[in-house]
């Protein structure tokens, strides 16, 4: 009797996960027929091209391959977007949108197996730049519009000062300034909260950890989970949760793919994440810029505060300089507000760059 009831559970437990795949497959059908784009002068190309002897994975979509050309830089860092198409739909109507899954990141981690890069801030900025190299010579532009999220914006910088002339604007969202500014508005936010509500609960957490800055991913993730996490606000609950769903059925990703995803991302974010807390503010280091540059910023981040940002794009000087606050918007007003943030985009690049419009 024991063995005939185990035996069902194992058919039953076999039947869930056999009818849990065909609804991923069914799912990855629908969202890949969506993606389809099916215009004469569109662009649609998946590939590995070669980056300094590497082989790294980009994608280019657009539905209109004579429009200018964004490459974005995803953040995490080592969350790779590009299998994630379907949060950037929106800009693939005025622009050619180019993703690239960094090194220790996405499909370029996958490829990699064994023989991983060491992550350095210097290497990836040589990489970033050899990748908008590849594009603009197989779209024939003049140069490419680079947008930075989170750790893609310190990325960003770095690529704009090490070969301006391929860039005709950066724009930077969710933009790093440093580690410790942002800790600092985090702790700052967190006391004063449980201060007005007498919550014994944080001040003590508070009081142990101590204030920024945090050097050390243990210190750093124990500060977050007690004293930030909390505070999220809620589009960007909403944005990590659609990020999860759209992984999970991602049409680019094979089961076996996705684990390695997440084993980058894991991989990834302990590396950099350890040089990012540890690296000089960007506003004692990098002001200094011959391109346009712009911010895009959620009045309500709370992963990348505004106020440290708006403070560095104080001190830039640059031929064109802007920050732009979304209201209501979080640490992905890209995902969230994508109409908000193209209208400034547009806005932006015409005023300052009339030739990439």
């Amino acid at each position: 009797m024991i063995r005939k009831i185990l035996l069902g559970l194992l058919a039953f437990v076999v039947l869930i996960v056999i009818a849990g795949l065909c609804w991923r497959a069914w799912e990855q059908h629908q969202i890949a027929s969506d993606l389809r784009i099916n215009l004469p002068n569109a662009i649609d190309e998946a590939k590995f091209i070669n980056v300094n002897g590497a082989q790294q994975w980009i994608t280019i979509r657009g539905e209109n391959k004579d429009n200018p050309v964004i490459l974005f830089l995803h953040g995490g860092p080592s969350e790779a977007n590009s299998e994630l198409a379907r949060l950037y739909t929106p800009f693939e109507e005025d622009f050619v949108f180019v993703q690239w899954d960094q090194p220790g990141a996405g499909k370029t981690y996958i490829a990699a197996g064994d023989r991983q890069p060491q992550l350095t801030l210097d290497s990836m900025a040589n990489d970033g730049v050899a990748v908008a190299e590849s594009v603009r010579a197989e779209l024939r532009k003049p140069n490419v519009i680079l947008i930075g999220q989170d750790w893609g914006g310190v990325l960003g910088i770095r690529m704009i000062e090490r070969q301006p002339n391929l860039f005709a604007a950066f724009v930077g969202t969710g933009q790093i300034v440093g580690a410790a500014a942002s800790q600092e508005v985090q702790y700052q936010y967190a006391l004063s909260h449980a201060t007005a509500n007498h919550d014994q609960k944080m001040l003590d957490a508070l009081k142990e950890i101590g204030p920024p800055p945090y050097r050390s991913l243990d210190t750093n993730g124990r500060f977050q989970i007690c004293c930030r996490n909390p505070f999220w606000p809620a589009d960007d609950v909403a944005a990590v949760r659609r990020l999860q769903a759209m992984l999970l059925f991602s049409p680019s990703l094979s089961i076996a793919q996705m684990r390695g995803w997440v084993k980058g991302l894991r991989t990834g974010e302990q590396a950099l994440d350890t040089m990012l807390m540890t690296m000089p503010d960007l506003r004692t280091t990098d002001t200094m810029f011959s391109v346009p540059v712009f911010f895009i910023q959620g009045e309500n981040d709370n992963v990348t505060p505004t106020s440290p940002v708006a403070d560095y794009v104080a001190k830039i000087q640059a031929p064109v300089k802007k920050l732009d606050v979304v209201p209501g918007a979080g640490h992905f007003v890209m995902w969230t507000h994508p109409d908000e943030f193209l209208r400034i985009l547009h806005d932006d690049l015409r005023a300052a760059t009339p030739t990439a419009n």
